[in-house]
Parts: C-alpha cells; sequence; structure tokens
C-alpha cells in the first residue's frame, strides 16, 4: 500500500522549484491525507496541508500511485469514477507534463 510522505515526495520531485502549473491544485485521497501543489508560488512547494486551490482532485492514494506510475490512465480514471474533479479540468491537464503523462 502506498505511503503518503514517499507519494509526496515524488510528486516534489516531479514538481520542482518551477513546474509552469500557474496554479495551485489540491488532491483529496479521503482517509489517506492530502496532497498540495502551490504552483504558483516560486518556487512552487508541495505539501500535505488542506489549503484552498483552483483545482481538488478526488482520488485514491492507491489510483493516484497508479496514474503517477503510468499503470492507470488518469483520463480513464475519469470516466470511470475513480478520480473527480472540481474546478478548471485544464489546470489537470497541466499534470500531465509534469508527471511525464503525455
Amino acid at each position: 500500500m502506498p505511503d503518503l510522505e514517499q507519494v509526496t515526495e515524488r510528486v516534489r520531485l516531479a514538481v520542482g522549484d518551477n513546474s509552469e502549473l500557474g496554479a495551485r491544485i489540491k488532491f483529496k485521497f479521503g482517509d489517506s491525507g492530502t496532497l498540495y501543489i502551490d504552483g504558483k508560488s516560486v518556487p512552487n512547494q508541495v505539501h500535505n496541508s488542506d489549503q484552498d486551490s483552483d483545482i481538488t482532485i478526488s482520488v485514491s492514494l492507491e489510483n493516484f500511485e497508479r496514474i503517477i506510475d503510468k499503470q492507470l490512465n488518469p483520463k480513464l480514471a475519469l470516466m470511470t469514477g475513480r478520480m473527480r474533479l472540481r474546478g478548471d479540468i485544464r489546470i489537470a491537464m497541466r499534470l500531465d507534463k509534469v508527471f511525464g503523462l503525455e
């Protein structure tokens, strides 16, 4: 089972100092916690606090890890209800570049 701290560190490395996301993104992993990417600040910040965001993505920690491991297509996860978005979907599409999913 994935560990929130390990996943947070993987995302921190993928985002880097300047991801050019230009948005604040919150991932809600249910009981497993929250991952927050502040892509507006420079350097970008990645942490586990629950703050206001431009988009909120709800997904299980397991499915999120499968997405960044390229074992689950994020568009398929969205269409099948394994992932839900609240906010501007165009922001979510910018994550494909950050995670190398293009």
